[in-house]
């Protein structure tokens, strides 16, 4: 049974391992829309493999339009994995980016 101090906060007792709480991904987002604007670039990175997992990755990354005498500033970088570097290939009216 936990102490007095435990209860006011002062942990004087160590949580017992079946009620620590593990931690949660930050970001669990099942789908969402977000505009951008005005955006100034949209760089698209090639699709490289990963040497610490073995899987494939690409970065899609958004800048903003360009302030007179300042640099772009990043609005929004998505990192992309997948087990194969075909599942990263992004279609266009054009052709495979």
């Amino acid at each position: 049974m936990a102490d007095q101090a435990f209860f006011e906060g002062r942990q004087s007792t160590p949580i017992p391992v079946a009620h620590q709480t593990t931690p949660v991904s930050a970001l669990s987002l099942m789908g969402a829309r977000m505009e951008c604007n005005p955006v100034g670039q949209i760089v698209v990175t090639p699709v490289v493999q990963d040497q610490n997992i073995g899987d494939y990755v690409r970065e899609i990354r958004i800048f903003s339009a360009p302030a007179v005498g300042a640099e772009p500033e990043l609005l929004l970088a998505v990192r992309l994995h997948a087990m194969t570097a075909k599942q990263l290939e992004i279609a266009s009216p054009a052709h495979p980016i």
